[in-house]
């Protein structure tokens, strides 16, 4: 490790005799924390955004002579000392100089000026230079060895092609492939410029934003297959893993949310152009409230992104109207979250996702009881029962809302089915649309003829006679891709069983 000397602050006291050593002392213990700060914290190269940013641009001749023009700015070299030029400087390449083919280098390195001299005539022991100047040196070299003192602002790869000299030196017209004769900014080193941060507090709620953001996506992905909700949780994803790992600065905060926002715009788009091509399915997906909700919030957005001018209010209130759009996209494409007890009343059709005891479940299969072909494919079949029968019924949910199913129906015994399109291992989710009105009873529910779980049929309703009831196999207790589950009623007890679903946490 590179052994520094100790620093000691100058410390007056009375009787002290400040003499031009102790004062120049002072001085070099400044300067010295200054370039180790510097070569810590922004290392080797040039500061980027600071005036011309020491930018080299190739001139036209005069008189014969290449000149090249470096713009003003800063760098700092690999001591740490920053190298200043304060105003542009131009410099004569002169191609005879040098041993072609080869390459020449545009370096600065850092160069001090004695400044401001002080006269005295009457004592010549008592005069001298009043400042250092902290400035720098523009050179053009064949080779550079000393990369700690030299900082590159270009090179040019000097050929004469057709034995005629070189008259002309072209500015860079392509960055990774500016070929002979042309500045080239390949191999320029730049330094990291602090700029204005994020507290932790917005660090925190954009990680969550940006994985609520990735979760609604991907729900939405299997509810509705856009490319658009992929492209935003790729997006979503690829936002959050930056701010958990590099960080942002506060500047990098609108650049973030610019693709997000377009995301959005998109979502919305993709959803009412999938409606039109979908018609004859009947997702009114736009008419929802919750649609015209996202879409006002992302006009709103898209309003805020055009006026944007770098303030914290106006992050605060972007980022809180991409939560809005994706609440309302959420609220259009996944349904809402159902606890145990409100799953006995979802009387619309069963959502393809469902949020249930804070996880969200995918519906992966479902047993028809007026499809013959459903049937047959899940081997649904009847086991010492009697009087197995089907009817087609139309019963109230405790809404009000009136459904149609077809029910079957058996005195003692079992009814015995496969599953489908079953990942093994996984939580499993089975709901079964159930007619209660003789309730009050549990079936006993089978898993590869051991008895498992319970299903509990809790209640009589005469009036609305339709409820949903399931059971949940925890994780591992299916350990079959097409598992047989049966509902076991006993040797005299009566069941039903109407429309059949089965979800998995996936």
């Amino acid at each position: 490790m590179e052994q520094r000397e100790t620093y000691k602050r100058a410390n007056f006291f009375p009787g002290l005799k400040a003499t031009p050593l102790f004062w120049n002392e002072m001085e070099d213990y400044h300067f010295a924390k200054e370039v180790l700060y510097n070569s810590l914290f922004h290392g080797y190269g040039i500061v980027p955004d600071y005036q011309q940013s020491l930018h080299v641009q190739a001139e036209k001749t005069k008189g014969g002579l290449i000149t090249l023009l470096i713009g003003s700015g800063l760098a700092f070299d690999g001591f740490g000392r920053p190298i200043f030029l304060y105003k542009p400087q131009a410099i004569v390449l002169d191609p005879k100089k040098f041993k072609i083919p080869c390459t020449a280098y545009v370096t600065i390195s850092y160069n001090e000026r004695m400044e401001d001299f002080y006269e005295n005539p009457e004592n010549y022991d008592l005069q001298g230079y009043q400042h250092k100047e902290e400035n720098s040196k523009v050179e053009i070299l064949s080779e550079l060895t000393d990369y700690n003192t030299y900082v590159e602002l270009a090179r040019i790869r000097l050929e004469d092609s057709d034995g005629t000299g070189i008259n002309e030196i072209k500015n860079n017209d392509a960055f990774s492939n500016p070929g002979p004769n042309a500045i080239d900014f390949r191999f320029v080193p730049w330094v990291n410029r602090v700029r204005k941060g994020i507290s932790s507090y917005l660090l925190n709620f954009m990680i969550n934003l940006f994985e609520y953001t990735e979760s609604f996506a991907n729900a939405g992905y299997e509810v509705l297959p856009l490319i658009s909700l992929r492209n935003l949780q790729s997006v979503a994803m690829t936002s959050k893993m930056i701010l958990q790992t590099t960080g942002v600065y506060f500047d990098d905060v609108i650049n973030m949310v610019k693709p997000i926002f377009n995301m959005d715009h998109q979502v919305l788009f993709d959803i009412d152009e999938w409606e039109r091509e979908h018609e004859s399915e009947g997702k009114l997906y736009t008419t929802k409230t919750a649609y015209e909700d996202a879409r006002e919030a992302m006009y709103s957005l898209g309003d805020l992104i055009k006026a944007y001018t770098g303030s914290y209010d106006e992050i605060d209130e972007i980022l809180t109207l991409h939560n809005k759009v994706i609440t309302g996209l959420k609220a259009t494409l996944v349904e809402k979250e159902v606890s145990t007890n409100d799953i006995k009343f979802i009387s619309h059709k069963m959502p393809h996702i469902l949020l249930f005891e804070d996880e969200r479940y995918t519906l992966v299969d479902s047993i028809s009881m007026a499809n013959e072909q459903s049937l047959e494919t899940h081997d649904v079949r009847f086991i010492n029962c009697k009087h197995p029968s089907t009817s087609n019924e139309a019963f109230y949910y405790p809404d009000g809302v009136l459904v149609h199913d077809a029910v079957k129906r058996w005195i003692g015994g079992e009814m015995r089915f496969h599953l489908k399109n079953i990942v093994k291992g996984r939580k499993t989710l089975l709901v079964r649309r159930t007619d209660i009105l003789k309730g009050n009873y549990s079936v006993d529910v089978k898993y590869d003829g051991k008895s498992l779980k319970t299903l509990v049929i809790d209640g009589t309703d005469s009036q609305n006679r339709w409820r949903n009831v399931f059971v949940l196999f925890e994780e591992g207790e299916i350990s079959k891709y097409t598992p047989e589950i049966s509902f076991d009623i006993g040797e005299q007890g009566r069941d039903n069983s109407g429309t059949i679903w089965v979800y998995q946490l996936l």
